[in-house]
């Protein structure tokens, strides 16, 4: 007759064993067991422009695969000329001036808001003291107020700056996956 050795009781949990096990649980709270977490976004391309005036106000926003940092930022506000070197004269603007910002992502701060299917729903934006860009004080946020259907949405864009330069948009938002990007 084999006999088979006693079972080891398991030891008493340690105050760390116990401290990881509740930050798994807080953790997992978020995720339920019959659906998959959400996945990571794509890097993706957003185009958004007033409803009323796709020329007046828009916003270009490349985001990187995290759905959460941003590659590219240029706005376009009818309030604000910004001083492009090199850039061409045309009908609109003197040598040199554009109605649309070179890119600012590195010159920003940013914090976005991710719902949970991992899309973005807020993204605030912050110059990190009042000169760090040409347009002194920039700040607003951009705001998805629908899922994206289509590659669509619908949101509003808030824009503010040093001198009373405050606006509000509702915009029409697309989304281009990162092969349109250039």
């Amino acid at each position: 007759m084999r006999t088979t050795p006693a079972r080891r009781r398991p030891p008493l949990p340690t105050a760390a064993a116990m401290l990881l096990a509740s930050i798994g649980l807080v953790l997992a709270a978020g995720c339920r067991a019959d659906a998959p977490p959400p996945a990571a976004t794509s890097a993706a391309l957003i185009v958004c422009t007033r409803l009323d005036d796709a020329d007046e106000t828009r916003l270009v926003l490349g985001l990187a695969a995290d759905g959460r940092s941003v590659s590219r930022f240029e706005l376009v506000t009818p309030d604000f000329l910004w001083r492009i070197p090199g850039q061409p004269e045309t009908r609109r603007f003197a040598a040199g001036e554009s109605d649309a910002s070179p890119d600012l992502a590195g010159a920003l701060r940013f914090s976005a808001l991710i719902d949970g299917d991992g899309e973005l729903r807020l993204l605030d934006f912050v110059a990190p003291t009042p000169d760090a860009v040409q347009l002194e004080g920039l700040r607003g946020s951009l705001a998805v107020h629908e899922s994206w259907q289509n590659d669509r949405a619908v949101g509003s864009l808030f824009h503010a700056a040093t001198g009373n330069l405050v606006d509000v948009s509702a915009v029409q938002c697309r989304r281009f996956a990162a092969a349109a990007q250039r």
